[in-house]
C-alpha cells in the first residue's frame, strides 16, 4: 500500500503524464486513480506511466495504466510455452502460480495427446485466474517445480534467479557446486613426492610440507 507521501508523488505524476499526452486530469479524477492504484508499489507505476507517456495520445485513463503495469503474470501464449515444458519430467520449470494451476487443469488432456485441448483449456484457466490476481492487486510471484534431470537444473535456476524471478537464496541449494581445487600435485604424489597444488592455500601448503618430511624420514626414526 503507498504512504501518504507516495500518493501524493502519484497524483503529481498522473497529472505530469496527463499533461504531456495532451489531456487534463481534475483532482476528482487524479483521487480515484490514486485510490485504484495505491495497492501497486510507486517503482511499478513510475514505468507504467513512463509507458503511457511513450503509447498514448490524448487521453489517460485507469484502463491504460493498468494495462502497463508490469506485475509479473506473462501474457497467456507466453505462460503456456512455460508450462508446456513441464510435460517433459526431466525438465525443471520456474513458473507462477496461475501457470502452474492452469496446467494443472490442461494436463489431463495433455496426457490424452490433444495438445490443442490441452492448449485452449490452459489458457481459459489462466486468463482467468490472473483476472483475478489483478483484482486483488496480487503480483506474479515464481516457484520452481525440480525436474528429475539433475543436470538439466543449474541453467534454468541461474537464468531465473537473473531475471528477479527468484531470489538466490531459495535455490542456492539446487544450483551445482563449483569444481573444488586440488590440495595436492598428483603427478608427484605419483612419483613418490608430496607437493601442494599451485592453489593450495598457506595452511595446506604447511602440512603437506610436514608429510613430505615424515615420508622422507629414515625408516625407524621416532617421530
Amino acid at each position: 500500500m503507498l504512504t501518504d507521501h507516495e500518493q501524493e508523488r502519484l497524483v503529481d505524476l498522473l497529472a505530469g503524464t496527463a499533461e504531456v499526452i495532451g489531456d487534463q486530469l481534475r483532482p476528482t479524477a487524479a483521487v480515484f486513480m490514486v485510490a485504484d492504484l495505491a495497492g501497486y508499489a510507486l517503482p511499478v507505476l513510475e514505468r507504467a506511466l513512463a509507458t503511457c507517456r511513450r503509447e498514448l495520445k490524448g487521453r489517460l485513463s485507469l484502463a491504460a495504466i493498468l494495462e502497463r503495469i508490469e506485475d509479473g503474470h506473462p501474457a497467456p501464449n507466453e505462460a503456456w510455452a512455460i508450462a508446456i515444458r513441464a510435460a517433459d519430467e526431466g525438465a525443471t520449470v520456474v513458473w507462477t502460480g496461475q501457470t502452474r494451476d492452469a496446467w494443472a487443469a490442461a494436463y489431463p488432456l495433455v496426457l490424452a495427446g490433444d495438445k490443442i485441448a490441452a492448449r485452449q483449456a490452459f489458457l481459459e484457466v489462466y486468463t482467468r485466474l490472473v483476472k483475478e490476481a489483478r483484482a486483488a492487486r496480487e503480483l506474479g510471484s515464481h516457484h520452481v517445480s525440480l525436474g528429475s534431470d539433475v543436470s538439466g537444473r543449474d541453467s534454468v535456476l541461474r537464468q531465473a534467479v537473473a531475471a528477479g524471478q527468484l531470489a538466490h537464496e531459495q535455490v542456492a541449494e539446487h544450483l551445482a557446486l563449483p569444481a573444488s581445487n586440488p590440495t595436492f600435485n598428483a603427478v608427484a604424489l605419483l612419483e613418490g613426492r608430496v607437493e601442494a597444488a599451485p592453489g593450495a592455500d598457506v595452511r595446506t601448503r604447511a602440512r603437506l610440507a610436514e608429510v613430505g618430511e615424515l615420508l622422507a624420514a629414515p625408516a625407524g626414526r621416532a617421530a
